[in-house]
């Protein structure tokens, strides 16, 4: 079955390549790990595929990226990049853990050629694969790729059209800023990278933040849950975490969850119990349910609409201090709805009032096979209200409603 996908950003050389790698990922709760760099021409191809064979023994899918498949080859020319995605793609797409490639990420405008041919390229030699890219957060994508010529919506879904690509990704940290005052900014980026998904059939994976990366503080266990669930619940299907290793000399980053020497730190086995968890209850049926719409309820952030009764037919109310309400359905029409405290160091409650077309809200565990009752509307009428809802910093609960 599918899942939202949890990965990183993998910058260990495959020529230092260590079994433990592979346990780690799988420990610490990854799905699709995007594997070492590796030189297609020039490393052990057998020893690259015992890695892959260990990480499907661990049930991960797997993303590859090889030096030789990077989008600036594109460069050198459209008949040596297509026969080398030609050559890559006999050797390993019969391999049952390999899922697809990582090529390229924070394009500028002297990219633009090279990201649409060569992922057209990829996408025809490969068209079961997927091919994972990845734009930076707005600020950076509006001042380097496009430059005020073009708006980011249609540039991702030009892409798309032409490339037949359905993946792309954003990068935004501001989140985790010591003040909290680049919240607005993680909700704007995931809103507005979601809606133009939307628009052209593309998963959105989001980038997040597992180290202290320039001015960003290191993440607790708190600030894992908060920027996973917070992703999701707006729509969001993967997360790529920046980063997992921390390196021997780095001014530009600390406090990653494996240190400089191997070692798991604390905050490794902050963001596996994160992560294992989110697996086994949402990682399974959020990828199946498509994102309809999210509110604010109490703050509001990110160009989300305030929620206000009448904007849905099933919760006249939504009641907290700092709150996230998001709708989805599923492939047969049923109602879901995700509720998210966005206080990042704070419990809270949040209560629903439900409209007279709601008999039963369940909230939904073990990806659906455990419902707990939440609300029953018995033989009552009109707007019923629920019990409060507690939910730790950045805590979801995802209710099947009936």
């Amino acid at each position: 079955m599918s899942k939202i996908k949890l990965t990183f950003w993998n910058y260990n050389d495959f020529v230092n390549y260590k079994p433990e790698w592979v346990r780690d990922w799988a420990e610490c709760g990854m799905t699709a790990p995007i594997a070492p760099r590796f030189s297609f021409e020039n490393e052990s191809h057998e020893a690259y595929r015992e890695m892959l064979d260990l990480a499907h023994s661990y049930g991960m899918d797997v993303i590859m990226q090889f030096n030789e498949a990077y989008l600036e080859n594109y460069n050198k020319g459209a008949d040596v990049y297509r026969a080398t995605i030609a050559a890559i793609y006999a050797e390993f797409a019969s391999h049952p853990a390999v899922i697809g490639l990582y090529v390229g990420e924070e394009p500028a405008t002297e990219h633009n050629e090279a990201y649409f041919e060569g992922v057209k390229i990829i996408k025809e030699t490969a068209p079961d694969w997927l091919v994972y890219v990845n734009l930076g957060s707005i600020e950076r994508t509006e001042r380097m790729l496009l430059k005020g010529e073009k708006k980011l919506e249609d540039w991702i879904c030009e892409f798309a059209d032409y490339t037949k690509s359905d993946v792309m990704g954003y990068g935004q940290y501001s989140q985790l800023s010591y003040d909290n005052n680049g919240i607005y900014e993680h909700f704007e980026n995931i809103h507005r990278f979601v809606n133009a998904g939307k628009k052209c059939g593309s998963e959105i994976w989001s980038t997040l933040l597992s180290s202290a990366h320039y001015a960003y503080r290191v993440p607790t266990e708190d600030d894992f849950r908060w920027q996973l669930n917070t992703a999701v619940a707006c729509g969001c299907k993967a997360v790529v975490w920046f980063r997992l290793y921390d390196k021997l000399i780095a001014v530009d980053y600390h406090g990653s969850p494996i240190d400089e020497f191997g070692l798991r730190t604390t905050r490794y086995d902050d963001l596996a119990r994160v992560q294992k968890r989110f697996n086994v209850h949402h990682a399974e049926i959020f990828a199946n349910l498509d994102h309809v719409e999210s509110y604010n309820v109490g703050v509001g952030y990110g160009g989300y609409l305030y929620f206000v009764p009448g904007l849905t037919d099933l919760v006249d109310f939504a009641t907290s201090r700092s709150a996230l309400i998001s709708f989805f359905k599923d492939a047969e029409g049923n109602d879901y709805i995700a509720v998210v405290n966005t206080l990042q160091r704070e419990s809270a409650p949040i209560t629903l009032s439900f409209t007279d077309k709601v008999k039963t809200a369940q909230i939904v565990y073990h990806n659906g096979k455990v419902l707990q009752p939440c609300f029953d509307r018995g033989d009552r009428t009109g707007t019923v209200t629920t019990n409060e809802i507690w939910l730790a910093p950045g805590q979801m609960e995802l209710l099947k409603i009936n």
